[in-house]
């Protein structure tokens, strides 16, 4: 059974955090210099590095996945705020 944001934000907000988390390891580690060295430094394609399009595309599907986790801790972290009482003067 799978919660919804109704039901309790709390466990949709965990997810969406791990989430967050393994797309900012998978990322970091898809930028380091060895694995960006291990692309083919010699070829070009369409006149750009082969290198350069690796990077450029891997920055897009990071900031595609990216905003796919920001909708859910959007959406969560509203439904979790406390109220906040009117202006009240003591």
């Amino acid at each position: 059974m799978r919660l919804t944001d109704k039901a309790d934000p709390t466990p949709v907000r965990k997810n969406a955090q791990d989430r967050a988390a393994v797309l900012l390891l998978v990322g970091t580690s898809l930028l380091l210099p060895p694995l960006i060295g291990l692309v083919d430094n010699s070829g070009r394609i369409a006149g750009f590095p082969i290198p350069l399009i690796y990077v450029f595309s891997v920055w897009a599907v990071l900031i595609a996945g990216a905003a796919a986790v920001a909708g859910p801790l959007h959406r969560s972290g509203k439904a979790s705020k406390p109220e906040t009482p009117s202006d009240t003067v003591d």
